[in-house]
């Protein structure tokens, strides 16, 4: 998995992109290989504070039409980039159990169907 990160109007230092790396890897081995995944962080704000540290990770599966996209907003880019990181997690983990068990027609009723359709029943 590439991991592309960016820092809007302001420089990503080593400490925070160590960080990040660190989380989105544990998750490396529920995605194929060519997945791209791409943090933006962004300081909304600027000096005047508040609640505006915004973390957007767009995240491109091979396979699939659309980028998925999640996005959170704190105080600080620690707990943005813990939301994120959850948020993901929650649908790697769905996205796993679907390619796992596959599509919702069960292929014992594709093989039961198509035997009768050659037994002549249907």
């Amino acid at each position: 998995m590439k991991i592309i990160i960016k820092g809007r109007q302001f420089k990503v230092d080593d400490n925070l992109r160590t960080y990040i790396e660190e989380k989105i890897l544990k998750y490396q081995s529920f995605i194929s290989e060519p997945a791209v995944c791409e943090v933006v962080l962004a300081d909304m704000r600027g000096k005047k504070g508040g609640v505006d540290k915004e973390v957007r990770l767009t995240l491109t599966l091979p396979g699939e039409k659309n980028p998925l996209y999640f996005c959170s907003r704190t105080a600080d880019f620690i707990g943005s980039i813990d939301l994120v990181k959850e948020k993901l997690e929650k649908f790697l983990l769905k996205y796993k159990e679907t390619k796992k068990i596959g599509t919702q027609f069960p292929t014992k009723y594709y093989q039961a169907k198509k035997e009768e359709e050659q037994a002549g029943e249907i």
